[in-house]
C-alpha cells in the first residue's frame, strides 16, 4: 500500500470511533453520504471551501517533497539490473518482497489508527506520550514475533535457507520501519519531516550503491545498503519525534495495550488485503519460477508503478478538497470528482499507451539487453497507471468520501484473494508474464467493481455535469 493511499484513507470523514490509549474517550464523526446538505448555512458563508489557488499550491509542494521518492528508485533500478544481472537482482527483489510481509505485520494499521489518535489529541502531551509507549511496545513485540517466524522459515524451507543472508538483510528494513514514527508526523501534519528524514538516507544509500556495488558478487552489500538506509531514517525519525514531544516513558497497562491493539485490527486487515495484489506476485514468482523471473517481473513492475508518481501528489492534494466540498454540497463534490476523473484519465492514458506499444525499445533502453525478459511483463501491466488513476477516483476519492468504506475494503480483500487464486497457475504456466496478467486482471476487477458499486448507490461519477466545483 502506497504512502499516499494510507494518508488519504486516514483523512476520510467516514464514521470513526475514537478511543485514547486508556479507552475512556469516544467521539463519532459523521458520514457524508450522497445528497447530504450542509449542517448550517454559516459553513458556506464563512468561506471554508478551499480555493483553487491553495489546491494548486498543495499539488506543487507535494511534487517537490515527494520527487526524491520517485527519482532515486528510477536512477538506481537500471544500474542494479545492469551491474548485478537479472538473476541476482531478482534475488534481491524476492528477499525484499518477503520482508514486506513483516512490514505489514509490524505496521499493524497503526499508520491509520495511531495517526488518527495523535491528530485528535495534539493538545494533550500526556495522551500522546501514552500512545507513543503503547504503539512502540506493540510494534517491538510484533517485530520479535516476526524475527522468530523469519528464523523458523529460513530453517525449514530450503528455497529460503539457501539465500538466508539476503532475507536477513531484507529484514533489517523492517526494523527501520518499526523505528520510524510516521504515524506521529502524519498526526501532527508535519509531512516535510517525513520527506526530509526518508529522502536524505535514500540519497546517501543511492550514492553508496553507485560507488560500492560494482559486480554481481556485491549483491548482498546492495540489499544491506538499501535496508540500512531505512534503519538510519527510522533512527533519525525517532530522535526527532522524541525531541519534539519529550516523551514520559511509562509501562502501559494491559487494558491500554488491548485497546490500542484492537484499534488497529481492521486497518491491518485492509492493508494486508491490498498487499495480496501489490506485493505477493513478486514473492510468488520468486518461489514458483526462480530469481531470474522474479527479476523480470520486479523490474517491469517498478518501472510502471513509478509512473504513478505523476498522479500521487494530485490525488493526495484533491482528497481533502473533495471532502471539504462534500461538507457543503454532495453535488458540487461530485462535479469536482467528475472533472478530476477526466483529467487524471487523460493524464495517464497517454503514457500507458506509449508503454504498451513501445514496451520493447523502452525496456531495453532502461535495462539493457539483460532486461529483454521484462518486455512481455511491461506489455501486460502497461495500462496499470490508467487503471489505478481511475480506481483511485472511484474508490478513495468517491467511495471513502461518501461513506462506502466498508464496500471499499471488501472490494480490496476480494480482489487480493482473486489475484492469488489466478496468479499461482498463471505463474506456473507463463512465469513472470503470468504474474503480469494476474495483476492486470486484479486491477481491472477493482476498477469495474467500484464503478458498479457506485452506480448501485446512485452515485454517478461518469455522467455528472454540474459546473460549480
Amino acid at each position: 500500500m502506497s504512502f499516499e493511499l494510507k494518508r488519504l484513507l486516514l483523512l476520510a470523514p467516514h464514521k470513526i470511533v475514537k478511543r485514547n490509549c486508556t479507552g475512556t474517550h469516544r467521539q463519532e464523526f459523521r458520514s457524508y453520504k450522497a445528497g447530504v446538505e450542509p449542517t448550517s448555512k454559516m459553513e458556506i458563508s464563512q468561506g471554508r471551501k478551499p480555493g483553487k489557488e491553495r489546491l494548486l499550491d498543495n499539488i506543487v509542494s507535494l511534487y517537490l517533497l515527494q520527487g526524491l521518492n520517485y527519482l532515486i528508485p528510477l536512477a538506481v533500478l537500471p544500474y542494479l539490473v545492469r551491474v548485478l544481472g537479472m538473476e541476482t537482482y531478482g534475488l534481491i527483489a524476492f528477499a525484499q518482497s518477503f520482508a514486506q510481509y513483516f512490514n505489514i505485520l509490524t505496521d499493524y494499521g497503526f499508520n491509520f489508527s495511531a495517526t488518527r489518535f495523535i491528530a485528535q489529541n495534539r493538545q494533550s502531551p500526556e495522551a500522546i506520550s501514552r500512545a507513543f509507549c503503547c504503539v512502540y511496545l506493540i510494534k517491538f513485540f510484533l517485530a520479535g514475533i516476526g524475527l522468530i517466524l523469519l528464523l523458523a522459515l529460513l530453517t525449514v524451507i530450503p528455497r529460503l535457507r539457501h539465500d538466508a543472508m539476503f532475507f536477513a538483510a531484507g529484514f533489517l528494513a523492517v526494523l527501520g520501519s518499526v523505528l520510524f514514527p510516521i504515524w506521529y508526523f502524519q498526526g501532527i501534519e508535519k509531512m516535510r519531516y517525513i520527506s526530509f528524514l526518508t529522502g536524505a538516507p535514500k540519497i546517501l544509500s543511492a550514492v553508496l550503491l553507485f560507488v560500492l556495488v560494482r559486480r554481481p558478487q556485491d549483491a548482498l552489500l546492495a540489499i544491506t545498503i538499501q535496508s540500512m538506509g531505512v534503519v538510519v531514517a527510522g533512527a533519525l525519525g525517532l530522535w526527532f519525534a522524541l525531541r519534539d514531544i519529550r516523551i514520559q516513558f511509562e509501562w502501559p497497562s494491559w487494558p491500554e495495550l488491548r485497546n490500542t491493539f484492537e484499534e488497529g485490527w481492521h486497518l491491518f486487515v485492509s492493508s494486508a488485503a491490498i498487499s495480496l495484489y501489490t506485493n505477493t506476485n513478486v514473492f510468488l514468482v520468486g518461489m514458483l519460477a526462480g530469481n531470474t523471473q522474479a527479476g523480470y517481473f520486479s523490474a517491469a513492475e517498478k518501472m510502471i508503478r513509478a509512473m504513478n508518481g505523476l498522479i500521487g501528489p494530485i490525488t493526495q492534494a484533491i482528497f481533502p478538497h473533495i471532502n471539504s466540498l462534500a461538507r457543503h454540497s454532495a453535488d458540487v463534490a461530485l462535479a469536482f470528482i467528475s472533472k478530476s476523473l477526466a483529467w487524471l484519465a487523460a493524464l495517464t492514458i497517454v503514457p500507458s499507451l506509449v508503454m504498451l506499444f513501445l514496451a520493447k525499445p523502452i525496456t531495453l533502453l532502461f535495462f539493457g539487453a539483460g532486461g529483454a525478459g521484462s518486455v512481455g511483463v511491461v506489455r501486460w501491466i502497461a495500462l496499470l497507471p490508467f487503471l489505478i488513476a481511475v480506481s483511485n477516483i472511484l474508490g478513495t476519492q468517491t467511495m471513502v468520501t461518501f461513506g462506502l468504506d466498508r464496500q471499499f475494503s471488501r472490494i480490496l480483500i476480494a480482489s487480493g484473494l482473486l489475484n492469488i487464486v489466478i496468479a499461482v497457475p498463471l505463474i506456473k504456466l507463463f512465469a513472470a508474464q503470468g504474474a503480469g496478467a494476474s495483476v492486470l486482471i486484479a486491477e481491472t476487477v477493482v476498477t469495474v467493481t467500484m464503478a458498479f458499486v457506485l452506480r448501485k448507490h446512485n452515485i454517478h461519477v461518469f455522467r455528472f455535469r454540474s459546473t460549480e466545483a
